[in-house]
């Protein structure tokens, strides 16, 4: 598996299962995707995810499971019927759209636990072997790095400036990398950027 970042703003998610298991995928989506599903029922969390919900019976014919996913971007397996969800990934695959499979033969897409702020998005897998590990590292990452947006928010600002402004103090990559790695700077941090902009240029040029 090669990780990558893939934009699917505005396009098509369809995601087959209305169990838990499809709620926590359209969840996944729907902020940046247009997310169809299709399923005899939904459970409960639906009615608090903006997507389009379709009532059938998933029928056990590839052809027909074809005609439901044509033109999407992503496939989501979700149901629990493993045969049902192999179907679902060979029907897929012969359309040419990647594919998560949620319980069967695993697809060509992993969903990784993921953490995302105004300015980043970070991806977490075990390779789906163990998605709890995935979820523990998220969430250790979460309660460790509160404040990354406004540290990445600290580095553009200190990339631009000494691009600019102080090339005399040398490499702006090297300056970057001390000062994010100053064990001050957080503690400034918390005072605001224009505090720790200052205390950028007090220190560092």
């Amino acid at each position: 598996m090669i990780p990558l970042m893939v934009d699917l703003t505005k396009k098509r998610v369809v995601i087959f299962g209305g169990g838990s298991v499809g709620a926590r995928k359209a969840r996944y989506f729907f902020l940046e995707s247009e997310v169809v599903v299709y399923s005899r029922s939904f459970h409960t969390d639906f009615e608090l995810i903006p997507c389009i919900k379709i009532s059938l019976e998933i029928a056990q014919n590839e052809e027909d499971i074809r005609m439901l996913i044509r033109n999407s971007a992503l496939v989501v397996a979700a149901t629990s019927d493993i045969r049902l969800n192999d179907l679902i990934r060979s029907a897929a695959n012969n359309e040419g759209i990647l594919c998560n499979v949620a319980a069967g033969k695993p697809g060509n897409v992993i969903l990784p636990a993921k953490i995302t702020g105004s300015h980043y998005t970070i991806a977490v897998s075990t390779n789906g072997s163990v998605p709890a590990i995935s979820r523990m590292i998220r969430e250790h990452l979460e309660e460790s790095y509160p404040d990354l947006d406004d540290i990445i928010e600290l580095g553009e600002w200190i990339r631009d400036e000494f691009r600019t402004e102080h090339e005399e103090c040398g490499n702006y990559n090297s300056v970057l990398y001390e000062a994010l790695h100053d064990p001050k700077i957080r503690k400034v941090l918390l005072s605001g950027q224009k505090a720790a902009r200052e205390y950028i240029l007090e220190n560092y040029t």
